[in-house]
């Protein structure tokens, strides 16, 4: 009965009844009950019948309990499939990313991206992702806080350079690394959003620059969709925009 309602919000109880093919009165009897529980109401000014808040609240603890780790292996490893690199996962903490999850691709090399190793913001595709993804105020104060080390004669270290290359990303929909943070490594990246349409992880496809540097469209659209699949399994039903 309650699955009814995903094609329109209000029925009546005659409605109800043909839906679920029972009798209106064993429909009314049923509706009741769930209104009781909270999970239907009667709308006062049409007098029909809509979800209730527990419904509500439902969904959102559904959401709230769906971890990134559960959703995201599969389709990371097709991500590695396809371009045939390393691809990692990594959420925010203390002003940096963390990476969490990582899959070898069929041609991708052993690389410096040990589980639980930091990648710095300003200087790798995880962490420009994710900042293109923040809210304004929040990206602002970040930026404020962060030092802009060069870890490579490429690296970002202009302020005013890096917010630049972030507007690039959220025109785009996924962030480049050309040797910003390990010459011999290019890297794209995009961020994963929650059901709030906020970012909470940043994936990747990197490997080496010669092989990946000529192939950044092609990966960084990959990537994006990737993340895009992972955001939608989140909850994140709004189709992404560019640069989320």
């Amino acid at each position: 009965m309650l699955q009814s309602f995903k094609m329109r919000h209000e029925k009546s109880i005659a409605d109800l009844a043909e839906d679920v093919n029972l009798s209106r009165s064993t429909a009314y009897r049923i509706a009741e009950r769930l209104r009781d529980l909270g999970f239907l109401e009667v709308n006062p000014r049409n007098g029909l019948w809509r979800l209730g808040g527990e419904v509500v609240q439902l969904g959102v603890a559904a959401l709230q309990t769906t971890d990134v780790m559960e959703i995201a292996p599969p389709i990371l490893h097709e991500l590695s499939e396809q371009t045939r690199e390393s691809v990692n996962l990594a959420v925010f903490d203390s002003d940096r990313m963390v990476l969490v999850y990582r899959e070898q691709g069929p041609q991708s090399v052993t690389i410096s991206s040990r589980l639980g190793s930091h990648r710095p913001m300003h200087a790798s595709s995880l962490g420009k992702a994710y900042l293109s993804a923040m809210e304004a105020s929040e990206m602002s104060a970040l930026l404020s806080r962060l030092t802009l080390d060069a870890y490579t004669p490429k690296t970002i270290t202009e302020l005013s350079a890096l917010e630049q290359d972030i507007a690039t990303i959220q025109a785009r929909g996924y962030a480049i690394d050309d040797s910003e943070f390990e010459v011999t490594l290019a890297c794209c990246a995009a961020t994963v959003s929650d059901h709030r349409g906020m970012p909470v992880a940043s994936i990747s496809a990197s490997g080496p620059v010669e092989r990946v540097a000529g192939r950044t469209a092609e990966i960084g659209e990959m990537v994006r969709k990737a993340a895009q699949q992972i955001s939608e399994r989140l909850g994140f039903n709004r189709a992404p925009r560019q640069g989320r």
